[in-house]
């Protein structure tokens, strides 16, 4: 049970060098996913681009091998944006925050990539109000969470610091938080033979 609460805790906030291993471990793991989230993202040159919950920057890599966009990631873990650093250098900006708690003005990009972070929202919503804040008008997001019956069996699922979901719960999660019910869509993939993800895409009208 030990192993499973430090687990729930380095993904929910890695650090130090446990949380660079993990990191890495789950790069390997996302490939699919990241690969077809910045496919349904499908970013366009010259747009400003925040990947919300950056950790090590493969999904910024992904983004910028696909079009010479302006990528800034985010996270509130040093040991992930230093790991994006070496990664992607220069060619990306980097906060350090919650995403809930980003300072930036209102209206900043044209799309948000939020690939396993919104397991950590809070029952208000506050992260996905933030991103829609920061989104232009007519901006999109694209988010991946695995689903819910994959994880619920998995124990570190039942540290108490992941929230699952299923695919009206991340309608109803989008739909909270302004984005126009109209415009959210949740695509069911399968990722192995055992576990189904969620790709959803929403605009803020």
């Amino acid at each position: 049970m030990m192993l499973a609460y430090r687990l729930a805790r380095q993904l929910a906030h890695p650090s130090g060098l446990p949380g660079r291993l993990l990191g890495n471990a789950m790069d390997v793991v996302n490939r699919k996913p990241t690969r077809l989230a910045v496919d349904l993202l499908a970013p366009d040159e010259g747009e400003a681009v925040l990947d919300a919950g950056c950790g090590t920057g493969a999904a910024m890599a992904e983004l910028l091998a696909r079009t010479d966009c302006l990528v800034t990631g985010a996270d509130a873990s040093a040991t992930m944006l230093e790991a994006a650093r070496q990664r992607i250098g220069a060619r990306a900006s980097y906060i350090e925050a919650k995403l809930e708690d980003l300072a930036l003005p209102d209206a900043t990009f044209d799309a948000v990539l939020a690939l396993n972070v919104l397991y950590f929202e809070d029952s208000n919503h506050a992260m996905l109000h933030r991103i829609h804040r920061l989104l232009k008008t007519g901006g999109r997001i694209v988010a991946y969470v695995t689903d819910r019956q994959s994880m619920e069996n998995w124990s570190f699922t039942r540290e108490g610091f992941h929230r699952l979901f299923d695919r009206d719960a991340l309608c109803a999660a989008f739909a909270d938080a302004g984005f126009a019910q109209e415009r959210i869509e949740v695509h069911e993939v399968a990722i192995t033979r055992s576990v189904t993800g969620l790709l959803a895409r929403a605009w803020r009208s």
